[in-house]
């Protein structure tokens, strides 16, 4: 259900509203510095009512009701159109789609469903942080930048304890079921590494953007943003590569695992072929020296046993027991 929140405010007056009407937020731009409207889940009467109120491009409309775009800037007049991938990480990894409509008063964000990355934004303003009340509304726009990219940290570490815990699962004792696991891993590894690559790009557009929306001492804090993007995209290939390792030394580890099975079967294999002769031999119906005999009895035990210890001490000696 769609639900529209507003926070406006100046450098010394803040004001807060939820259920509220794309209206009411229209006019709340007029009478405050920077309005922040915050849509979720819009409907397709929300997105027209942001057309004619606030002069959105349709196609820009278009996208931001979507949720499988790539990350990227577009330039219209004044207005600023930002689509950015946020992490998603319940019982599986995924990226949600954050869109961002910056303008010279306002900020306005769409997203299909609650993230906790803008209610940290929430809190820094209810706290009148001076930075923030002072600045623009380019400078608000980056702080939600900032704090998206800040929060895909926290799943990297839960990447980083994951991997920890399945190599020493590896080496204590590999198992098919250890290295799928790691595949698992992998796999999300790439999958958010390619959603969001296209923002270190984006990024780097956006500082380098020549609009009167973002001030130039803006953009220098949009270049801090992109070493961040920079820094988690080659984190995301590091624990990629450690991904592949693990597979690879599990693979190894089972393979010798496995051989040093083969090599206790062809050893106990190898020391049982005199008793192997010797019985089947003398288990055959015909006469042979001590038939019926204790010396016979002897004979075969002799036969059996002394080559086998004698088997035995030669591979002990060879290394191979």
């Amino acid at each position: 259900m769609v639900r529209v929140e507003v926070i406006a405010y100046s450098a010394n007056d803040f004001l807060e509203e939820r259920e509220v009407t794309v209206g009411r937020c229209r006019e709340l731009i007029e009478q405050y510095a920077v309005t922040w409207v915050n849509i979720i889940d819009p409907d397709g009467r929300t997105l027209a009512e942001l057309e004619t109120l606030f002069g959105f491009h349709p196609l820009t409309l278009e996208d931001s009701a979507k949720s499988d775009l790539s990350p990227k800037v577009e330039l219209y007049d004044d207005l600023v159109f930002i689509v950015a991938r946020t992490i998603v990480w319940a019982e599986e990894i995924e990226t949600d789609q954050l869109s961002l409509f910056v303008g010279p008063r306002f900020v306005v964000t769409i997203h299909d469903q609650a993230f906790p990355q803008l209610e940290d934004v929430r809190i820094r303003l209810r706290k009148k942080i001076p930075r923030l009340m002072k600045a623009g509304a380019d400078f608000l726009g980056y702080t939600i930048l900032d704090t998206v990219v800040d929060s895909y940290f926290p799943h990297l570490d839960r990447f980083q304890d994951l991997l920890d815990r399945l190599e020493d699962d590896i080496v204590r004792k590999p198992t098919a079921t250890a290295i799928s696991k790691i595949h698992d891993i992998r796999v999300d590894l790439t999958l958010v590494r390619n959603a969001l690559r296209p923002q270190r790009d984006m990024y780097g557009t956006l500082s380098r953007l020549e609009t009167h929306t973002f001030k130039r001492e803006t953009r220098n804090y949009l270049r801090d943003v992109q070493d961040h993007m920079i820094r988690v995209l080659d984190t995301l290939d590091t624990y990629r590569e450690v991904a592949t390792s693990l597979m690879e030394v599990g693979a190894t580890l089972q393979a010798n695992q496995m051989n040093q099975v083969i090599k206790v079967l062809t050893v106990l294999f190898t020391i049982t072929i005199p008793l192997t002769i010797v019985t089947s031999a003398f288990g055959m119906n015909v006469g042979f020296p001590g038939f019926n005999q204790p010396e016979g009895l002897y004979l075969a035990l002799a036969l059996m046993f002394v080559p086998t210890i004698v088997l035995t001490y030669w591979m002990w000696a060879k290394g191979w027991l």
